[in-house]
């Protein structure tokens, strides 16, 4: 008993996975945790494949963390002591905490559960995923969902017939154990009525070397239906699978059952659904576990559309004229134009674009250039012609008045020696002192319209000394604030500059009466960037 507990011990630790969302389970609470009962160990394509999906989709469907606990049901356990063990480790697991659900692959497990359930969780809900034939709707409690295959054999052999109508022998692979022994049984009783048509042979009782002898020495007229192959007569599990062994070792086209099987070595058919089966369960598991009411406790699904395998197809000559009306034709080479169409005419509509856009480019930066000096020639033509005009008005007035007034200015200083009366004289030092004023502003005049600073001291010079200049006429705080300007910079921009800031002074205290003004000159790139701000009066719109 002792040895048989450790063995038991050993082989459950072995196949038991404990699997959790990639969070960090030392700092999160598990919200929900699924016992899943499988058939044999998670190396048997069929059941693994099955039990994969509806974890994959099950936590896709329900947004908190599963945790999941697998324990596989090593379908080759027959005594009832092995079953006890594996329950009292279930009891074990759960004394602390019961599932929040129970999912079910394959017959044994649901044999099992049914047998077990009251001593580990009773109450848990149960999802049962099996073969028609194996659970009854009255063993279903309240709560629990079945979702049921339907396999037929016969369907298989009239499929295998329609596309090779001369086969007139077909090995069944199946292996030992006794679940595969007794789906083989099944498959004789249903496949006696083609025993006067066809010859059927089974192959539970052979080794992986028998079986492959078998298999490579079949004839033209012959075929292969792949159903179960988990152990050979000697009880050895093959390296990779059943099929891989199947398909490696057959001179003859072979057929199989589920979904899963297509791509793998089968020619196709009317298969059986397992992942639509799968995903279905996991959507019926999400909405247990959300508290909501699940539509269909009991579900059959029948064998899908027919699909093929076009390669194997291709591989063993058969016409696809055969195939079934509505038949679906997967994994077929596509042909050049088909498998690179979007690509070609995306680099055709790319070409094409680019080309457009370069034409379109190099027409606007021609047109452009072209824009671009027409307007300097014409901005330099009118500041020039600006220039001239105030460069001889201010001649004009500093050759002619200022020389004038200041002649007026010293005889006013020279009558005002010998005045007749105190008011004479009086009047005199008026005369004298506002004919300097007027001069002094004619200067002025003589300096705005054409400031020389900026030709010959550069813009940082000129700026400076015109708000320097302003600001004896104003009690506005007047700020400066000068970047690095190059010392020469063009002599268009630069007037340019020094004429906007001056109109700007003169607005912001003749006008806007502003307390504050700021200037700001700098250099960005190759940009030359003025700013004027001040805190004075703006415009009232019309009402």
């Amino acid at each position: 008993m002792n040895k048989l507990f450790f063995e038991l011990r050993v082989l459950a630790i072995a196949t038991i996975l404990l699997v959790v969302p990639a969070t960090d389970v030392l700092s999160q609470t598990i919200a929900r945790s699924v016992l899943i009962l499988n058939t044999y160990d998670g190396g048997q394509e069929l059941f693994s494949r099955t039990t994969e999906d509806f974890m994959r989709e099950l936590q896709r469907q329900f947004s908190e963390p599963i945790a999941f606990y697998t324990l596989n049901l090593d379908a080759r356990w027959t005594e009832p002591k092995r079953e006890e063990l594996a329950a009292q480790l279930l009891r074990d697991h759960y004394a602390d905490r019961l599932p929040d659900m129970v999912f079910t692959v394959g017959v044994p497990p649901i044999r099992f559960w049914n047998k077990y359930r009251d001593s580990i969780a009773a109450q848990a809900p149960l999802i049962a995923l099996t073969q028609e034939g194996v659970l009854r709707p009255e063993l279903l409690r309240s709560g629990d969902i079945a979702r049921i295959t339907r396999l037929s054999f016969s369907a298989v052999m009239d499929n295998l017939l329609l596309l090779r109508p001369d086969t007139s022998r077909v090995v069944m692979v199946f292996g030992s154990t006794p679940l595969e022994r007794a789906v083989a049984a099944r498959a004789r009783q249903e496949l006696e009525a083609y025993s006067e048509q066809l010859s059927i042979e089974f192959t539970n009782d052979m080794t992986q070397s028998e079986l492959q002898t078998r298999l490579g020495g079949l004839s033209e007229e012959s075929a292969v239906y792949y159903g179960l192959y988990v152990t050979d007569a000697d009880g050895v599990n093959p390296r990779d699978s059943g099929l891989s062994l199947t398909r490696l070792a057959s001179a003859v086209p072979i057929f199989g059952t589920f979904d899963h099987q297509l791509g793998e070595g089968i020619v196709g058919g009317r298969l059986v659904q397992l992942q639509q089966i799968s995903v279905d369960a996991a959507e019926a598991g999400a909405a247990i576990l959300r508290g909501e009411a699940v539509g269909e406790t009991w579900k059959l699904f029948e064998l899908g559309t027919p699909v093929y395998d076009w390669r194997e197809l291709n591989r063993w000559g058969i016409d696809i004229d055969r195939l079934p009306a509505g038949s679906e034709i997967r994994f077929r080479p596509l042909s050049l134009w088909e498998q690179y169409s979007a690509w070609i005419i995306l680099a055709i509509a790319v070409v094409v674009a680019q080309g457009l856009l370069i034409a379109t480019l190099l027409t606007q930066r021609r047109l452009r250039h072209a824009a671009e000096l027409a307007q300097k020639k014409l901005s330099g033509k009118l500041i020039n012609a600006y220039e001239d005009e105030r460069r001889s008005i201010a001649r004009e007035l500093h050759d002619d008045l200022s020389h004038r007034l200041a002649r007026l200015a010293i005889d006013a200083g020279l009558i005002g020696r010998n005045p007749d009366s105190d008011a004479l004289d009086q009047e005199l030092k008026n005369l004298r002192q506002e004919l300097a004023s007027t001069s002094e502003a004619v200067h002025d005049i003589s300096y705005r319209l054409h400031p020389s600073l900026v030709e010959d001291l550069g813009i940082s010079t000129a700026l400076r000394t015109e708000c320097e200049r302003v600001q004896k006429y104003t009690d506005a705080s007047i700020k400066v604030q000068i970047g690095a300007i190059p010392e020469r910079i063009p002599k268009d921009a630069a007037l340019c500059a020094y004429r906007v800031i001056q109109e700007a002074l003169n607005n912001a205290v003749r006008h806007a009466e502003a307390d504050n003004i700021e200037i700001l000159l700098d250099k960005e790139g190759q940009t030359l960037k003025l700013e004027v701000l001040d805190d004075g009066r703006g415009f009232i719109e019309a009402q």
